[in-house]
């Protein structure tokens, strides 16, 4: 499956995506609401699941996982979008049949630490479309992510 383009749209709608992704990789213990806040985006994506696994897992992987590899991260705030996403994108347009089998291969090691994050925002992403997509839901009782989301819909207006 290859999803990359080079298109300049559709290089600024996965920055948001890729960006958002590579905090799983970050040394710091991730929150709630940090797992509510990259859900939002990946929801907002208008990715489907399949193109949010494959991004995760073959784009943003790759770029970060070794990362955690090291006695001390040198990545605890987030990775710079302005370094993070030419890297992706060099990383993706120099891609070999060989380099796509050892991303294959060392998928566990590049996912052990996250996995379960993983899991756990693509619920989040699931729940989110399901309020998004279904207008009868009762919105007084409104979470953090939808009161987010909200937001970022008028500022999109």
């Amino acid at each position: 499956m290859s999803l990359f383009s080079t298109d300049p749209n559709e290089l600024e709608r996965r920055k948001k995506v890729w960006t958002a992704i590579s905090d799983l990789w970050l040394d710091t213990e991730l929150q709630a609401y940090d797992l509510d806040d990259i859900a939002g985006v990946l929801a907002e994506s208008g990715y489907t699941d399949k193109e949010l696994h494959h991004i995760y897992l073959y784009e943003v992987a790759p770029a970060v996982y070794t990362h955690l590899l090291t006695a001390v991260s040198p990545v605890w705030a987030g990775f710079d979008p302005e370094g993070l996403c030419p890297e992706i994108v060099r990383s993706l347009k120099k891609r070999t049949a060989f380099h796509k089998l050892m991303l294959k291969l060392r998928k566990k090691l590049m996912t052990y630490a996250t996995k379960e994050l993983w899991r756990q925002i693509t619920k989040k992403v699931h729940a989110l479309r399901k309020k998004i997509s279904n207008p009868e839901i009762d919105h007084t009782k409104r979470t953090r992510i939808d009161c987010w989301l909200n937001s970022a819909l008028k500022n999109n207006e």
